[in-house]
């Protein structure tokens, strides 16, 4: 069952509402599509317009290629890349993705204890 792109924006706005380094919050498809979110407003992209699609498709893949591991290990709860500039954490939603990324001054271990929780929730 399809859920809402409204109840997808929701959840972007309450992820911005726990923390002011939190730089984007999105939901991606499995094709690598944002469906829903974006930057937070008054705050410039770091990659140009041009790779953002790219960008959201790389996560798409990777989220795909670790289920073939699910058995293994058990399902993932989020991935966290740390970067020069900025730290990006996914979460499984469904079939889709929560993308997240925050400024590196950001508390990330704070953070995505707070967003698990916004996506459990759902």
């Amino acid at each position: 069952m399809p859920v809402s792109s409204t109840k997808y924006e929701n959840l972007c706005e309450s992820i911005f509402d726990l923390d002011k380094n939190i730089r984007f919050a999105g939901i991606i498809d499995k094709m690598g599509k944002l469906v829903a979110g974006g930057m937070r407003k008054g705050i410039e992209s770091l990659e140009p317009k041009e790779e953002r699609r790219k960008l959201y498709l790389e996560y798409a893949l990777r989220t795909a290629m670790r289920h073939d591991f699910d058995s293994t290990f058990g399902r993932v709860i989020y991935t966290l890349t740390e970067r020069e500039r900025v730290k990006l954490a996914s979460f499984p939603l469904g079939e889709q993705l929560v993308l997240v990324s925050i400024d590196k001054k950001g508390f990330h271990d704070k953070i995505i204890r707070k967003v698990l929780d916004l996506v459990s929730a759902d």
